[in-house]
């Protein structure tokens, strides 16, 4: 297996949230703290064709978003600054490029056979709405405990995330691939924190090597295991005060990078 590259992202603001739609196009969510907006980048993964490039809704900071659904995105506002609880529904239609309806009073809960179940929050307890994704006309209500909405819960919940894969702690004393982990750190005593993947007959992996000033490098490194050849190799961040988890993950036949915070790397497996 080899590794070609479809794209590169590089950004100014932080890189806050990644989200895969079903289509396979990769949602960027970057944050500028500090004068508090948020941008929205929209990528196909299998071209590396840029769909939206710094979208932003008329609210600027406070907003987040639910999921993305048949080319359609479920934004939500924050309640209140500072705090996580969601309020409003507003729907945004990519093909369209507009946002094609949206709900000030209530709150996504799910979304199932092009239905978005939401909740009404009320002194006592909450009542549960059954809209149109395309409309946002309400067209049913259920109960908490009814049987219809256990069941679409059920089928959220068992929502099949067999495409993706994510490294896993690599501990001293396993022998797989030890050899091919030892030549990449030199064995140096300074080394800790090492997460792999294996990827057919790839192994991808990162560590942290540990400097005099008691700082940390995050290295990142992919290896064909036959031939015990590197591939790639790449400082992914420079003076971490703590480890870094979550630096990379593949998606089918994608290898996701992330480094320094602002920059995005997206591989084929081929």
């Amino acid at each position: 297996m080899k590794l070609k590259k479809t794209f590169s992202f590089i950004d100014k603001n932080q890189i806050w949230r990644l989200l895969i739609s079903e289509s396979d196009k990769l949602l960027i969510e970057t944050r500028d703290l500090e004068n508090k907006e948020v941008f929205f980048n929209y990528i196909d993964l299998n071209t590396g064709k840029s769909i939206l490039k710094n979208f932003q809704l008329e609210e600027k900071f406070w907003i987040g978003i639910e999921k993305i659904y048949k080319e359609k995105m479920i934004f939500h506002h924050y309640a209140k600054p500072n705090m996580p609880e969601h309020k409003k529904i507003i729907v945004y239609d990519i093909f369209q490029n507009q946002i094609i309806w949206q709900n000030d009073d209530l709150v996504f809960l799910t979304i199932f056979d092009d239905k978005i179940y939401a909740i009404k929050k009320k002194f006592e307890g909450r009542e549960i709405y059954i809209l149109d994704i395309n409309s946002g006309e309400i067209i049913g209500n259920v109960e908490n405990e009814d049987d219809k909405l256990k069941s679409v819960l059920e089928n959220v919940n068992f929502e099949d995330y067999s495409d993706y894969k994510y490294p896993e702690t690599h501990y001293n004393d396993e022998q797989t691939n030890d050899e091919i982990i030892s030549k990449e750190t030199k064995g140096n005593w300074n080394v800790t924190n090492i997460d792999k993947l294996q990827f057919g007959d790839l192994l991808m992996f990162n560590y942290h090597v540990k400097k005099e000033n008691n700082s940390l490098d995050n290295m990142f490194a992919v290896y064909n295991i036959e031939k015990k050849k590197k591939v790639i190799s790449e400082i992914l961040n420079k003076n971490l005060n703590s480890y870094s988890p979550d630096s990379f993950f593949c998606y089918k036949n994608n290898l996701i990078v992330l480094k320094n915070k602002i920059e995005l790397f997206s591989y084929k497996i081929v």
